[in-house]
């Protein structure tokens, strides 16, 4: 029985994706900004390899990302390129693409380790390798064992200590290992994105953030927008006084802390912590805080979220709502899912500037630490709509809520209104 032809037209390509596809390296390393055309070239890269001429009928070709989500779309690409043809068969609940050579390209997750061992694959594709754990990379690589099967590692930079990163440093002296790095201005250069769009997101978003996803550079640690040195200092700073506020993360009785921090200007001067209290108790403790400090109830600020909003009904005093729009500067909207967003990037700021400074007990302190050290960028980054690591992922990898950082976010809100609470003069 004759083989089936099919006709394959190579894609017009880049010089630099032509060179990080065509290399004489078994394991090339891609560090690429955001929307330079690393997936795509690199899906075409596993369909050809699943058409070679010494492709064997059952032989393997791998997709792996780190979520079962990423996957899936690098798939549902493929899977728009071959449906309309008769020769190809499509498994859409196990992401498998069958050729009419009799290969199979496999879409898969690397959240599960144990889902990368076993068969026999002739060439792999590791997407946003930098976000996966480097035991998926382990099990990846010693599938590939049998077959000495080549592999293209592609993502965004993961900081210096990332697996990938080290696994980069290789590349100096194997010569089974390439490396490559991609900028927004390459691709500028070939054609692939407009100079202005570039520009207008530099100008657009934090500095941090577009480095790491159009410079592909980045801090120490993947996506953390507050540098550890600045984290480190926020005890040591000296700040001047101002203005006094109270901000408050409350929490309901028996789940998570209640922590009220007052500040003197952009210092801190005094925190309580209740790891039980009642909507009326909550209260009691602001007014304390309230009289001894003298602060303007105009200038009290607590999450109005949950059993916050009966604390703000009582107390009347400003109610912060985590999911609300973000606020206007130069009466232009901003780019962020939400205020809570909007003023953690605010807050990573003044940090990163030296600009707060706080004095608090040394566990409070470690705990602080930890939890600024997840404010950080999502897995997946919409520019248009920025938004933070969740809070879920948040408890997930402290396994608590992050109350301390959450009191001190609700502080900037005052840097981004500066009026509010503040007599305003107008003339009419």
């Amino acid at each position: 029985m004759s083989k089936t032809r099919v006709n394959i037209k190579r894609p017009n390509l880049t010089d630099y994706q032509h060179r990080f596809l065509y290399n004489d390296s078994r394991f090339t390393i891609i560090t690429a900004s955001t929307k330079v055309g690393k997936t795509f070239s690199c899906i075409w890269w596993l369909f050809e390899q699943a058409h070679k001429p010494s492709v064997k009928d059952g032989f393997n070709f791998w997709w792996v990302a780190p979520p079962y989500k990423q996957a899936e779309i690098a798939f549902k690409r493929m899977k728009r390129k071959v449906q309309r043809l008769k020769q190809y068969t499509v498994n859409k609940n196990e992401l498998v693409i069958y050729c009419p050579n009799g290969a199979e390209i496999h879409f898969k997750t690397a959240a599960d380790t144990d889902n990368l061992f076993g068969e026999d694959v002739h060439a792999a594709v590791f997407d946003e390798c930098s976000r996966a754990s480097s035991e998926a990379w382990y099990a990846l690589r010693s599938t590939l064992t049998a077959t000495q099967a080549p592999c293209k590692l592609i993502g965004n930079f993961g900081g210096s200590t990332n697996w990938v990163t080290q696994l980069a440093h290789k590349t100096k002296d194997d010569p089974n290992y390439s490396f490559y790095k991609i900028t927004a201005y390459d691709a500028v250069d070939a054609g692939i994105l407009p100079l202005d769009e570039v520009e207008q997101a530099k100008r657009d978003l934090p500095e941090k953030i577009f480095n790491q996803l159009y410079l592909a550079e980045g801090g120490d640690e993947e996506g953390q927008l507050i540098d550890n040195e600045s984290i480190q200092k926020l005890y040591t700073n000296i700040i001047q006084g101002g203005i006094k506020y109270i901000t408050g993360d409350i929490a309901r009785l028996g789940k998570d802390k209640t922590v009220l921090f007052v500040w003197d200007g952009l210092k801190v001067i005094d925190i309580l912590v209740l790891p039980t209290s009642t909507i009326t108790d909550t209260v009691a403790n602001i007014k304390f805080l309230k009289a001894k400090h003298n602060v303007n109830l105009s200038n009290i600020i607590v999450d109005e979220d949950g059993v916050g909003g009966g604390v703000v009904d009582i107390l009347g005093c400003r109610g912060f709502v985590n999911n609300s729009s973000p606020v206007k500067m130069a009466n232009q909207q901003q780019n962020f899912a939400s205020l809570k967003d909007q003023c953690y990037y605010k807050l990573a700021e003044m940090i990163n500037a030296d600009e707060i400074g706080l004095t608090l007990p040394d566990e409070v302190k470690r705990l602080l630490n930890e939890e600024l050290g997840q404010v950080r960028l999502p897995f997946e980054v919409d520019t248009n709509k920025i938004k933070l690591l969740s809070k879920k992922d948040i408890k997930k990898n402290i396994g608590r809520s992050p109350d301390y950082s959450d009191a001190l976010m609700m502080r900037m809100y005052f840097l981004l209104r500066p009026n509010y609470g503040q007599y305003h003069i107008s003339v009419v």
